[in-house]
């Protein structure tokens, strides 16, 4: 019976691609009795898990391809969540069998069996509570696994962030977490929102929802295109998509044209093919006059839509609900209500919710750039609750072209202090490679060519040198430190502060 209950979870699963019900409920390989189920759960699991594959489910021709001596139950018509629901009072109705049995054969030994019985009694209220508890030592295969996927590099455990290097260091967004990117007004902050949300949808085959309190959903629709197609904004506005050639033939209007007449139909597919439900939604919710702009009101659409993503633009816009009536201030209080409660949002959905804000005048003095959190404005507490925090700091360096440090100032995992990007709206946020020197000049690969890095920040010092008139220097001068040298792949020695992140090649 127990088989049963496990083998029909994990068909319900790859039928419906849809793991991340089952995962938020608490379910692990521990909970599963039978040795098939729990085989099929890690291999499902580590699937959903890989870089490749992020998010997506295994198909049940993979799975019987995978375990073909395995007679996995035919497709049902009862919801994963009831699914879920059978799963788990099984669970439960097996451990209170058991408990009887264990009442038989301590019969003698009564304060010990009461002891026990209590225990498991607690244990099973919090599991039908839904709780979110971990016993570690009863969890010794789930981290051990993920340990082992921490030895891969290619394995990501959230949402893919646009750029290598924030990946490796964060794994992606994680589930229930709450990012921050601020800067000064014009600093880019919804347009580096709408790249990382356009980059997920697209890449990741994610659910997106776009939150807005400053623009119009159409503004907002309009910017999103143009990142799924590529193409600048300036030529989008100005209505000249066709002078500019598509990499793959054909000029950006007929890319756009394109994109448009197949994206429903691309949704679909990606739904049909892997179960994710794969959407781009971006809503306001001014007339609603009850809700609109409270964290109430985002909580709605948020059970509406069940995105994976959630971006808020102009968080700083929101009211504060608590009071009931919703007030809509820039005061301390009301600000750090708002902060604490899309904190809390977050965690409850165990979705990631991305929110843009502005930074003080402070941040405009060069040696306040990219230092600490100090420089985000309104209240202290989108410092405290925040998981990431990125500050947007932005250099002109041309004709609708910009350079952008992106200043790590807030974070539980990352061991770097930033990285640099291009910053030319919906056309080319990437990562910014400059030639690395010595006391020599340019150094040069074995093969004559330049040696190209990207722009890492290592210590928040090297940001401030980021904005100097002359432009970076690629060997940064020594912040009062003993001067250190390592060598490159071609035996020259480079001189450089320990601060300086130089790649190895």
């Amino acid at each position: 019976m127990a088989a049963n209950k496990d083998l029909n979870l994990i068909a319900k699963i790859v039928d419906t691609g849809d793991l991340r019900t089952a995962y938020d409920a608490g379910i692990r390989v521990e909970k599963f009795a039978d040795t098939d189920a729990r085989l099929m759960w890690d291999y499902i699991y580590g699937y959903w898990r890989n870089k490749a594959t992020s998010g997506d489910v295994p198909t049940r021709e993979m799975l019987q391809e995978a375990f073909s001596t395995v007679d996995i139950p035919p497709e049902s018509r009862i919801s994963i969540k009831s699914t879920v629901d059978e799963f788990l009072k099984h669970d439960t109705t097996t451990r209170l069998k058991n408990l009887g049995a264990y009442i038989d054969d301590w019969a003698d030994r009564p304060d010990e069996a009461i002891a026990h019985l209590d225990r498991e009694i607690r244990e099973m209220r919090k599991i039908r509570r839904s709780s979110t508890d971990i016993v570690v030592a009863d969890s010794a295969e789930t981290v051990k696994r993920l340990y082992e996927a921490n030895k891969q590099k290619n394995v990501l455990s959230g949402i893919p962030y646009p750029w290598k290097i924030l990946n490796d260091e964060t794994r992606g967004m994680q589930d229930g977490e709450y990012i921050i990117l601020y800067g000064r007004p014009k600093s880019e902050k919804t347009y580096l929102a709408l790249y990382v949300a356009t980059y997920a949808y697209d890449f990741a085959s994610c659910n997106i929802l776009i939150y807005t309190r400053e623009m119009s959903p159409e503004q907002m629709m309009v910017r999103s295109v143009c990142f799924l197609i590529g193409a600048p904004y300036e030529a989008w506005k100005h209505g000249r998509l066709h002078e500019i050639q598509h990499p793959h033939g054909g000029n950006m209007e007929d890319h756009f044209h394109a994109t448009m007449d197949t994206m429903r139909s691309d949704e679909k597919t990606c739904s049909l093919e892997t179960g994710r439900n794969k959407r781009l939604i971006i809503t306001s919710d001014r007339e609603d006059r009850k809700y609109g702009g409270a964290i109430g009101g985002l909580q709605r659409k948020m059970e509406d839509f069940k995105p994976d993503l959630t971006v808020v633009d102009a968080v700083y816009l929101m009211k504060n609900d608590r009071d009931g009536v919703g007030t809509r201030s820039v005061k301390w209080g009301d600000q750090s209500a708002i902060s604490q409660d899309l904190k809390d949002l977050a965690q409850d959905t165990k979705r990631v919710i991305l929110a843009t804000l502005q930074a003080n005048r402070a941040s405009e003095k060069p040696d306040q750039r990219g230092q600490s959190t100090t420089n985000l404005a309104y209240s202290d507490s989108y410092a405290q609750d925040t998981d990431l925090a990125i500050e947007i700091i932005k250099r002109r360096v041309g004709k609708d072209r910009n350079e952008l440090a992106l200043a790590i100032t807030a974070s539980r995992e990352t061991n770097i202090a930033g990285f640099a990007i291009h910053g030319d709206p919906c056309n080319d946020f990437s990562m910014l490679e400059r030639e690395v020197c010595d006391d020599m000049g340019v150094m040069k690969n074995p093969d004559g060519t330049k040696v190209i890095q990207p722009v890492i920040f290592q210590d928040p010092r090297d940001i401030k040198q980021f904005f100097w008139k002359n432009h970076i220097p690629h060997v940064l001068p020594n912040y009062d430190a003993p001067e250190e040298s390592s060598k490159d792949g071609g035996g020259r020695r480079m001189k450089g502060p320990p601060s300086l992140h130089i790649p190895g090649r």
